[in-house]
């Protein structure tokens, strides 16, 4: 125990013993009556009066002695002295109640000294249970009380009364011994109490510092998501464009030489807009804007879609792709699934030179479909197994080689799985390629609605010469837009904000409506599309396009019931999209 504890300790004994003085003034004066009762008719009242006025003196000091310990200044410093005062108020105390056996009883009182002997037990009881946690008060008074009453039955004569002084003392030494014990367990739990408040205020320390931690690495979250949603809406920008008028000049006369250029371009942009979508992928996830739509799935479907995917791929490295077919029906998101299957097999694809990579599920027996990724790649060893899920971190790319992604692709797979509540293991071997297991919960398969509703169907061509107003504050957008439309057969109306698309209209109401979400003095597409519905209808179709991963607006998005496109845009998104709209005006 060190010394600030003992101290403690030491106090806490001090404070309890003061603290009883006036119940056990209470009972001292309750036996000093017992003793006068039955000494009243055989003892000299004048001698009784005296002991009696000598022991409720006594009584009176040691409350005048606990009076002045609880204003005492020095309670805390001083506790053993104050200990130690009490104790000699204690011997005193006991002195005079053991002279009651000599003072107050004849020697031919025997029955009068066996009653007064029952009335020091008592008061010794007393004692012991209001004093036992400081043992030297417990000694001072019991010593003398139980010591002075054996010495008057030996003094008396005779074996029997030798015998009940022997006993006396006997008792005396049970009471110091069980004293002495009852201390002990007392200093322990006063010590176990204190060491209890120590580690509960180094608890709460650790968690006020683990809350500040907390609050950092939020705010450095935040700060996170923020500067990647900025410099993801200003790097889209030109991405965009970039895009749009490469696809255009596609679809317009141009040689193969041309064409082989265009490509490239085309690709490098795909490429590009890969990496902006695994970082908009987090700060969707980040947002909440990410929704799990579970239903009954043919598992077969998503592998069909991995195959087609990822077959090139796999061929180009001279990898062995095998996609082994399952009949398994599943619960789960499709294209969630989907998602996370895709960014398992593109690493596997990606970090494996030799071999090939498996994708294949099995039934287990706790009504979990078990969806794995095998490949036999350089494998990953166990102290990475949790590193490898954060963000930017990625094995064996010291050079941070863009062609092998940003390291966003697994802490994007584990954000997914665990919204979907698919458990995800891994189990890997430097040099023996990696295991990843997905549970995904089985479904009956008399239940499943609609398989057919996972297939990416093709869409007639709907949109040639249909109006479409596009709502752009930068003047290369909306170029790039006009040229992408109208190489599509689509009549275009270009505009910088809706004042200027309701100027151009000329009362013709548009058939579709393309508008970014920023646009210039703080106006936004959002309101672009109410004001121009408002004034040609509620029921146009209309899309935001945006580079801004935010989450806020994100979260205005969803509100206001619109959907998002995100720059750079895929022509062919784009078309569907026109395409998909216009059937379903069709159909209805």
């Amino acid at each position: 125990m060190d010394a600030a504890l003992l101290r403690r300790v030491e106090q806490q004994r001090v404070e309890m013993l003061y603290g009883n003085s006036l119940a056990v003034s209470g009972s001292s004066v309750l036996m000093v009556a017992m003793i006068a009762i039955i000494t009243w008719p055989h003892t000299p009242h004048s001698r009784l009066i005296i002991w009696i006025a000598i022991a409720l003196l006594v009584q009176a000091f040691m409350l005048l002695l606990a009076a002045r310990y609880h204003s005492a200044d020095d309670r805390a410093t001083a506790s053993r002295a104050w200990g130690w005062r009490f104790a000699v108020a204690a011997g005193v105390a006991g002195i005079v109640w053991g002279s009651a056996a000599f003072v107050l009883v004849d020697a031919e009182e025997s029955l009068t000294l066996a009653l007064i002997a029952a009335c020091l037990a008592g008061r010794a009881t007393i004692s012991v249970i209001t004093q036992a946690h400081f043992p030297p008060a417990l000694h001072s008074f019991a010593s003398p009380t139980f010591g002075l009453l054996a010495l008057r039955y030996i003094t008396l004569g005779g074996y029997g009364n030798a015998a009940l002084g022997v006993m006396w003392f006997a008792v005396l030494g049970y009471l110091l011994l069980f004293g002495d014990r009852q201390a002990r367990a007392i200093v322990a739990q006063i010590r176990l109490r204190y060491e209890n408040e120590q580690l509960v205020g180094q608890l709460q320390q650790q968690n006020i510092l683990a809350e500040q931690a907390r609050a950092k690495a939020e705010s450095a979250s935040r700060s996170k998501s923020l500067f990647f949603a900025a410099a993801n809406h200003d790097l889209r920008q030109p991405l965009h464009s970039l895009g749009l008028f490469a696809t255009a000049l596609r679809n317009g006369n141009v040689d193969a030489s041309g064409r082989r250029m265009i490509d490239q371009i085309l690709q490098c942009t795909e490429s590009l807009e890969q990496l902006f979508d695994n970082l908009l992928d987090i700060s969707k996830l980040d947002a909440g804007q990410i929704e799990v739509k579970k239903e009954i799935v043919a598992i077969n479907l998503v592998f069909d879609r991995l195959r087609s995917t990822f077959a090139e791929q796999a061929q180009e490295k001279k990898l062995r792709l095998v996609v082994r077919r399952s009949r398994a029906m599943v619960m789960t998101d499709p294209t969630l699934l989907f998602r996370v299957l895709a960014n398992l097999v593109s690493n596997s694809i990606r970090y494996t030179e030799k071999g090939g990579v498996v994708v294949a599920c099995r039934r287990k027996r706790n009504g979990t479909v078990s969806v794995e990724v095998w490949d036999s790649g350089i494998g990953i060893p166990a102290e990475q197994h949790e590193r490898i899920f954060e963000e930017f971190y990625q094995l064996n790319n010291p050079s941070r080689d863009r062609t092998r992604g940003l390291g966003l692709g697994l802490a994007t797979v584990r954000r997914i799985v665990q919204l979907m509540d698919h458990p995800l293991r891994l189990r890997s071997r430097t040099g023996r390629g990696s295991r990843f297991i997905i549970e995904v919960p089985v479904a009956d398969p008399t239940r499943i609605h609609s398989a057919a509703a996972t297939i990416e169907q093709k869409v007639p061509n709907l949109i040639g010469g249909k109006l479409i107003v596009v709502i752009d504050d930068e003047e290369s957008v909306r170029l790039g837009m006009q040229s992408l439309l109208e190489s599509w057969g689509c009549k275009c109306i270009t505009a910088m904000d809706a004042d200027e698309a309701l100027g151009s209209i000329d009362g013709r109401t548009p058939d579709f409506i393309i508008a970014d979400l920023r646009l210039r003095d703080e106006r936004n597409g959002i309101d672009a599309i109410r004001e121009l519905r408002a004034k040609l209808g509620q029921g146009i179709p209309a899309v935001l396009i945006s580079g801004d991963t935010a989450a806020e607006q994100l979260r205005k998005v969803s509100a206001a019931g619109l959907t998002m496109m995100h720059k750079p845009l895929k022509a062919v998104r784009l078309r569907a999209l026109l395409n998909h709209e216009f059937a379903k005006k069709q159909r209805g």
